[in-house]
């Protein structure tokens, strides 16, 4: 009987302290109403995305996702290239302040994220700076200050990573405060 109302408060305070977050997808390429509508029907086939809101002057998407999906972002990158467009930029953000500790792990809603920050700030909103997202120069930048094999696999490794084993995935994800 303990072990259950144990398990059941456990439960409970996962759901209540569950950190969800959205992202604003800039994309390039786009010229007109087509292309965006294009890009979000593109979009919407995937099966963790809940809802999107184009914003036609920033050529961006808001997008939300699904409760305990695991949220690809190559997935996303695949899909407005085979809209015919680009990702410029994606920016994460959270429901609450996290605090961001430079070259730490940490778990949100299933998803892995390594965070890069140059003062362990607090913040909201983060942008994605994997290989594939970014200019070469300013992961080359990011890659010498850290030690940490996964950012250059973009996967959990052996030498990295293992203490999380509750994730969805063996992909991990960097995000950058400070932008």
């Amino acid at each position: 009987m303990k072990k259950s109302i144990l398990m059941f408060f456990i439960f409970i305070s996962n759901l209540i302290y569950a950190q969800d977050f959205h992202v604003n997808l800039k994309a390039t390429g786009l010229t007109c109403a087509m292309c965006s509508y294009s890009t979000q029907r593109s979009l919407e086939r995937l099966d963790f995305v809940e809802s999107i809101t184009p914003d036609l002057e920033e050529t961006s998407f808001l997008i939300d996702f699904k409760k305990d999906k695991f949220i690809d972002f190559d997935l996303i990158q695949e899909k407005v290239e085979d809209a015919g467009f680009f990702v410029g930029e994606i920016e994460v953000i959270f429901s609450d302040e996290i605090s961001a500790e430079n070259d730490k792990h940490s778990i949100y809603n299933g998803n892995l994220f390594h965070f890069f920050s140059d003062n362990d700030s607090k913040s909201k909103t983060f942008k994605l700076v994997d290989r594939s997202f970014i200019p070469k120069s300013k992961f080359d930048i990011i890659s010498e200050k850290t030690d940490h094999a996964c950012y250059m696999t973009g996967k959990k490794t052996s030498t990295c990573c293992t203490k999380h084993e509750s994730t969805k995935s063996n992909k991990i994800f960097h995000l950058k405060s400070d932008i």
